[in-house]
Protein backbone atom coordinates (compact mmCIF):
# COMPACT_ATOMS: atom_id res chain seq x y z
CA UNK A 1 0.00 0.00 0.00
CA UNK A 2 1.24 3.49 -0.82
CA UNK A 3 2.20 5.98 1.88
CA UNK A 4 -0.93 8.02 1.14
CA UNK A 5 -3.10 4.92 1.33
CA UNK A 6 -1.58 4.01 4.68
CA UNK A 7 -2.30 7.48 6.02
CA UNK A 8 -5.92 7.25 4.85
CA UNK A 9 -6.38 3.92 6.60
CA UNK A 10 -4.93 5.29 9.84
CA UNK A 11 -7.24 8.32 9.77
CA UNK A 12 -10.28 6.13 9.09
CA UNK A 13 -9.41 3.75 11.90
CA UNK A 14 -8.82 6.59 14.34
CA UNK A 15 -12.10 8.17 13.30
CA UNK A 16 -13.95 4.94 14.07
CA UNK A 17 -12.36 4.75 17.52
CA UNK A 18 -13.54 8.28 18.27
CA UNK A 19 -17.02 7.29 17.07
CA UNK A 20 -16.97 4.29 19.45
CA UNK A 21 -16.10 6.61 22.35
CA UNK A 22 -18.87 9.04 21.43
CA UNK A 23 -21.38 6.21 21.01
CA UNK A 24 -20.53 4.73 24.41
CA UNK A 25 -21.06 8.19 25.88
CA UNK A 26 -24.36 8.78 24.10
CA UNK A 27 -25.71 5.28 24.77
CA UNK A 28 -24.45 5.33 28.38
CA UNK A 29 -22.87 1.93 27.80
CA UNK A 30 -23.56 -0.64 25.08
CA UNK A 31 -23.02 -4.20 23.94
CA UNK A 32 -20.96 -4.96 20.85
CA UNK A 33 -24.18 -5.56 18.90
CA UNK A 34 -25.59 -2.18 19.97
CA UNK A 35 -22.32 -0.47 19.05
CA UNK A 36 -22.26 -2.12 15.65
CA UNK A 37 -25.85 -1.01 14.99
CA UNK A 38 -25.11 2.52 16.18
CA UNK A 39 -22.00 2.83 14.00
CA UNK A 40 -23.38 0.80 11.07
CA UNK A 41 -20.31 -1.46 11.03
CA UNK A 42 -19.75 -5.19 11.34
CA UNK A 43 -19.80 -6.66 14.86
CA UNK A 44 -16.22 -7.81 14.37
CA UNK A 45 -15.14 -4.22 13.63
CA UNK A 46 -16.97 -2.83 16.65
CA UNK A 47 -15.51 -5.57 18.85
CA UNK A 48 -11.97 -4.91 17.62
CA UNK A 49 -12.15 -1.20 18.45
CA UNK A 50 -13.83 -1.55 21.82
CA UNK A 51 -11.40 -4.31 22.80
CA UNK A 52 -8.46 -2.07 21.91
CA UNK A 53 -9.93 0.69 24.06
CA UNK A 54 -10.46 -1.76 26.93
CA UNK A 55 -6.83 -2.92 26.65
CA UNK A 56 -5.70 0.69 27.00
CA UNK A 57 -8.07 1.09 30.01
CA UNK A 58 -10.27 3.70 28.33
CA UNK A 59 -13.22 1.30 28.45
CA UNK A 60 -14.54 -1.03 31.14
CA UNK A 61 -16.50 -4.21 30.42
CA UNK A 62 -19.35 -5.06 32.78
CA UNK A 63 -21.08 -8.29 31.81
CA UNK A 64 -21.82 -7.93 28.11
CA UNK A 65 -21.76 -4.13 28.13
CA UNK A 66 -18.89 -1.72 27.69
CA UNK A 67 -18.72 1.75 29.25
CA UNK A 68 -16.21 4.59 29.28
CA UNK A 69 -13.67 4.37 32.11
CA UNK A 70 -12.72 6.94 34.71
CA UNK A 71 -9.53 7.55 32.79
CA UNK A 72 -11.51 10.21 30.91
CA UNK A 73 -12.22 11.91 34.23
CA UNK A 74 -8.49 11.91 35.00
CA UNK A 75 -7.72 13.44 31.62
CA UNK A 76 -10.44 16.09 31.95
CA UNK A 77 -9.34 17.14 35.41
CA UNK A 78 -5.73 17.25 34.21
CA UNK A 79 -6.65 19.55 31.32
CA UNK A 80 -8.64 21.87 33.57
CA UNK A 81 -5.89 21.98 36.19
CA UNK A 82 -3.41 23.11 33.54
CA UNK A 83 -5.47 26.24 32.94
CA UNK A 84 -4.48 29.22 35.05
CA UNK A 85 -8.00 30.59 34.60
CA UNK A 86 -9.47 27.69 36.54
CA UNK A 87 -7.29 28.40 39.58
CA UNK A 88 -7.73 32.16 39.38
CA UNK A 89 -11.53 31.93 39.22
CA UNK A 90 -12.35 29.23 41.78
CA UNK A 91 -12.70 31.37 44.90
CA UNK A 92 -14.59 34.08 43.04
CA UNK A 93 -17.16 31.58 41.77
CA UNK A 94 -17.82 30.51 45.35
CA UNK A 95 -18.04 34.11 46.51
CA UNK A 96 -20.51 34.99 43.77
CA UNK A 97 -22.66 31.98 44.57
CA UNK A 98 -22.75 33.03 48.22
CA UNK A 99 -23.51 36.68 47.43
CA UNK A 100 -26.29 35.97 44.96
CA UNK A 101 -27.56 32.59 46.14
CA UNK A 102 -27.68 31.51 42.49
CA UNK A 103 -25.90 29.18 40.07
CA UNK A 104 -22.57 30.53 38.79
CA UNK A 105 -20.76 29.09 35.78
CA UNK A 106 -17.30 29.61 34.31
CA UNK A 107 -17.06 29.01 30.57
CA UNK A 108 -14.37 29.12 27.91
CA UNK A 109 -14.58 28.98 24.13
CA UNK A 110 -13.13 25.96 22.38
CA UNK A 111 -13.72 24.97 18.75
CA UNK A 112 -16.60 27.45 18.62
CA UNK A 113 -18.41 25.95 21.62
CA UNK A 114 -19.02 27.26 25.11
CA UNK A 115 -17.40 24.72 27.45
CA UNK A 116 -18.49 24.68 31.09
CA UNK A 117 -15.19 24.71 32.98
CA UNK A 118 -16.38 25.09 36.58
CA UNK A 119 -19.38 26.04 38.69
CA UNK A 120 -20.53 27.08 42.16
CA UNK A 121 -24.05 26.67 43.47
CA UNK A 122 -25.72 29.16 45.83
CA UNK A 123 -28.36 28.18 48.34
CA UNK A 124 -31.19 28.99 45.91
CA UNK A 125 -29.41 27.77 42.78
CA UNK A 126 -31.57 26.61 39.92
CA UNK A 127 -30.86 22.93 39.33
CA UNK A 128 -30.27 22.52 35.60
CA UNK A 129 -28.92 19.64 33.56
CA UNK A 130 -25.71 21.40 32.49
CA UNK A 131 -22.56 19.74 33.81
CA UNK A 132 -18.87 20.59 33.94
CA UNK A 133 -17.29 19.66 30.62
CA UNK A 134 -20.54 20.02 28.69
CA UNK A 135 -20.52 22.00 25.47
CA UNK A 136 -23.16 24.45 24.31
CA UNK A 137 -23.70 27.15 21.71
CA UNK A 138 -22.41 30.54 22.76
CA UNK A 139 -25.06 32.83 21.30
CA UNK A 140 -27.91 32.03 23.69
CA UNK A 141 -25.89 32.10 26.92
CA UNK A 142 -25.27 35.37 28.77
CA UNK A 143 -21.68 34.31 29.43
CA UNK A 144 -21.38 33.10 25.86
CA UNK A 145 -22.48 36.43 24.40
CA UNK A 146 -20.17 38.26 26.81
CA UNK A 147 -17.26 36.16 25.55
CA UNK A 148 -18.21 36.63 21.89
CA UNK A 149 -18.37 40.40 22.38
CA UNK A 150 -14.66 40.52 23.14
CA UNK A 151 -13.45 38.14 20.45
CA UNK A 152 -12.23 39.53 17.12
CA UNK A 153 -15.09 39.96 14.65
CA UNK A 154 -13.41 37.50 12.28
CA UNK A 155 -13.41 34.83 14.98
CA UNK A 156 -17.09 35.42 15.74
CA UNK A 157 -17.90 35.10 12.04
CA UNK A 158 -15.97 31.80 11.94
CA UNK A 159 -17.90 30.49 14.94
CA UNK A 160 -21.26 31.47 13.45
CA UNK A 161 -20.32 29.89 10.12
CA UNK A 162 -19.25 26.66 11.82
CA UNK A 163 -21.85 26.33 14.60
CA UNK A 164 -24.76 28.36 13.30
CA UNK A 165 -27.31 30.25 15.40
CA UNK A 166 -29.89 27.59 16.29
CA UNK A 167 -33.07 28.66 18.04
CA UNK A 168 -33.72 27.46 21.59
CA UNK A 169 -36.64 29.73 22.47
CA UNK A 170 -38.65 32.45 20.80
CA UNK A 171 -36.15 34.98 22.24
CA UNK A 172 -32.99 33.34 20.87
CA UNK A 173 -30.95 35.50 18.49
CA UNK A 174 -30.85 33.71 15.15
CA UNK A 175 -29.85 36.55 12.81
CA UNK A 176 -26.17 37.41 12.45
CA UNK A 177 -26.80 41.16 12.14
CA UNK A 178 -28.88 41.10 15.32
CA UNK A 179 -26.09 39.20 17.04
CA UNK A 180 -23.45 41.79 16.14
CA UNK A 181 -25.76 44.61 17.27
CA UNK A 182 -26.16 42.78 20.59
CA UNK A 183 -22.39 42.35 20.93
CA UNK A 184 -21.92 46.09 20.36
CA UNK A 185 -24.35 46.80 23.22
CA UNK A 186 -22.54 44.33 25.48
CA UNK A 187 -19.19 46.01 24.92
CA UNK A 188 -20.76 49.37 25.71
CA UNK A 189 -22.15 48.26 29.09
CA UNK A 190 -19.48 45.65 29.89
CA UNK A 191 -21.78 42.68 30.51
CA UNK A 192 -24.49 40.64 28.80
CA UNK A 193 -28.09 39.71 29.49
CA UNK A 194 -29.92 36.53 28.61
CA UNK A 195 -33.67 37.05 28.70
CA UNK A 196 -35.28 33.63 28.22
CA UNK A 197 -32.96 32.94 25.29
CA UNK A 198 -31.81 29.47 26.33
CA UNK A 199 -34.64 28.31 28.61
CA UNK A 200 -38.09 29.85 28.94
CA UNK A 201 -38.48 31.49 32.33
CA UNK A 202 -34.74 31.72 33.03
CA UNK A 203 -32.65 34.87 32.88
CA UNK A 204 -28.90 35.22 32.97
CA UNK A 205 -26.13 37.77 33.32
CA UNK A 206 -22.63 37.25 31.94
CA UNK A 207 -19.34 39.14 31.98
CA UNK A 208 -16.07 38.45 30.16
CA UNK A 209 -12.73 37.67 31.74
CA UNK A 210 -9.98 39.42 29.79
CA UNK A 211 -6.23 38.97 29.83
CA UNK A 212 -3.68 40.49 27.47
CA UNK A 213 -6.47 42.35 25.66
CA UNK A 214 -8.39 39.22 24.78
CA UNK A 215 -11.30 37.28 26.24
CA UNK A 216 -10.08 34.09 27.91
CA UNK A 217 -13.39 33.11 29.49
CA UNK A 218 -16.60 34.42 30.99
CA UNK A 219 -18.77 33.98 34.06
CA UNK A 220 -22.53 33.60 33.91
CA UNK A 221 -25.19 33.70 36.61
CA UNK A 222 -28.60 32.19 35.89
CA UNK A 223 -31.86 32.14 37.84
CA UNK A 224 -35.64 32.04 37.38
CA UNK A 225 -36.81 35.37 35.98
CA UNK A 226 -38.95 36.08 39.07
CA UNK A 227 -35.69 36.27 41.07
CA UNK A 228 -33.74 38.21 38.43
CA UNK A 229 -35.76 41.33 37.68
CA UNK A 230 -35.72 45.08 38.19
CA UNK A 231 -32.69 46.58 39.89
CA UNK A 232 -31.39 43.17 40.97
CA UNK A 233 -31.21 42.07 37.33
CA UNK A 234 -29.98 45.35 35.83
CA UNK A 235 -27.56 46.58 38.50
CA UNK A 236 -27.09 44.56 41.70
CA UNK A 237 -26.02 41.20 40.30
CA UNK A 238 -24.02 42.76 37.41
CA UNK A 239 -22.03 44.76 39.99
CA UNK A 240 -21.21 41.56 41.91
CA UNK A 241 -20.23 39.94 38.63
CA UNK A 242 -17.99 42.77 37.44
CA UNK A 243 -16.22 42.83 40.79
CA UNK A 244 -15.48 39.12 40.51
CA UNK A 245 -14.23 39.25 36.91
CA UNK A 246 -12.01 42.23 37.74
CA UNK A 247 -10.46 40.27 40.62
CA UNK A 248 -9.84 37.28 38.35
CA UNK A 249 -8.25 39.49 35.70
CA UNK A 250 -5.90 40.96 38.30
CA UNK A 251 -4.90 37.48 39.44
CA UNK A 252 -4.22 36.41 35.86
CA UNK A 253 -2.14 39.52 35.26
CA UNK A 254 -0.14 38.88 38.43
CA UNK A 255 0.37 35.23 37.55
CA UNK A 256 1.57 36.12 34.04
CA UNK A 257 3.98 38.74 35.39
CA UNK A 258 5.63 36.09 37.55
CA UNK A 259 5.96 33.53 34.79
Amino acid sequence: MSENGSKRRTIQTTGTVFEVIESLRDLEGATVTELADQLDVAKSTAHAHVSALEEQEFVVKEGTEYRLSLQFLELGVHVRDQMELSHAAASQLTKLATETGEAVWLIVEEHGWAVYLDKAMGENALQVQSTIGERSHLHYLAAGKALLAYLPRERVEEIVERRGLPRRTSNTITDVDDLFAELDAIRERGYAFNENEEIEGVRGIGAPIRANDRAVGAIGIGAPENRLRGERFREEVPNYLLGATNEIELRLTYANSRS
